[in-house]
Formats: structure tokens, C-alpha cells, sequence
């Protein structure tokens, strides 16, 4: 009895670190499959977020993404206040496929942690950032440039 307790427990922890997270962070070795993901944006069921400072986006970016770290208040908002409006402005539509580029993959990761919370899960990043991921596509990468629509 004792051992299926123990049992159960250890299952229960390994589920609850499980649902930690869930997104799908790209390594330098899926970069195709994230590549497959980006092929996705515009089809009204995805939105693609830079969360690099403004000026670092609107210098060079993944085509069709958005540059979030506008200002507020005269202050670049931080990821909690980005993944907070965009919950918002979801609403409870949890089906959309949410993909993320940052420096190195932690404010990719921690906007993933917030959204999950609040149930959306359909979440995916590259976890090099955004000069590995330019890096590793080489000449066949032209970034998009300047203003876009949204930032």
C-alpha cells in the first residue's frame, strides 16, 4: 500500500512539472521545425511577438512578426505587462498559436509560464534568440526593417 502511495506521489510530480511549462521551445538542431511554425503567421489563428527592445526590432526582425516592448508611460513595458494585455485582449480564445523571439529565450520562457497560466498553451520560441536564429539561416534570412504594424 505504502509503495503505491509513494508511487502515486512521485507520478503527481512528475505530471505537476509537466504542466510547468508548456510551449515549445526550438533548440539550434529544430530550426526547421520552427522555421514550419513561422510558415503559419497571417493565417488568423497566430500571432508572432518580438519581445526585443524596440529600437533592436525595428532594426531587424522575422518577417511578419510584431515589435512588443513599445512604450508606456515613457518606459519599455516588461513581459508580465505584455503577456498581461495580450490575455486581455484573447480573451478566452485559447486556441491561437502564439509564437515568440527574444534575446535568449528567457523572456520567451517566462511570458510562456504567464500565458499557461491563464490557459493558453499553443506557445512556441526559439531558444538561441534572435541573432542565433539569423546566424544559423545565414544569407537565406532577410530580416523585415522599420515601422511595422502593431508596434
Amino acid at each position: 500500500m505504502k509503495a503505491r502511495i509513494a508511487l502515486l506521489f512521485v507520478a503527481l510530480l512528475f505530471s505537476l512539472s509537466a504542466c510547468r511549462t508548456r510551449g515549445k521551445a526550438y533548440g539550434d538542431e529544430e530550426i526547421e521545425a520552427f522555421d514550419k511554425v513561422l510558415t503559419h503567421i497571417g493565417d488568423g489563428n497566430t500571432k508572432a511577438y518580438d519581445l526585443r527592445a524596440y529600437e533592436d526590432c525595428v532594426a531587424g526582425r522575422i518577417p511578419g512578426f510584431f515589435c512588443m516592448r513599445t512604450l508606456r508611460d515613457g518606459e519599455a513595458r516588461t513581459v508580465e505587462e505584455i503577456a498581461s494585455d495580450l490575455i486581455v485582449l484573447l480573451g478566452k480564445k485559447h486556441n491561437y498559436r502564439i509564437i515568440l523571439i527574444d534575446y535568449d529565450g528567457e523572456d520567451s520562457r517566462r511570458f510562456t509560464e504567464i500565458m499557461n497560466a491563464s490557459g493558453f498553451h499553443n506557445i512556441h520560441y526559439f531558444a538561441g534568440g534572435y541573432d542565433r536564429y539569423a546566424e544559423l539561416k545565414g544569407e537565406e534570412f532577410t530580416p523585415e526593417t522599420g515601422e511595422c504594424d502593431g508596434c
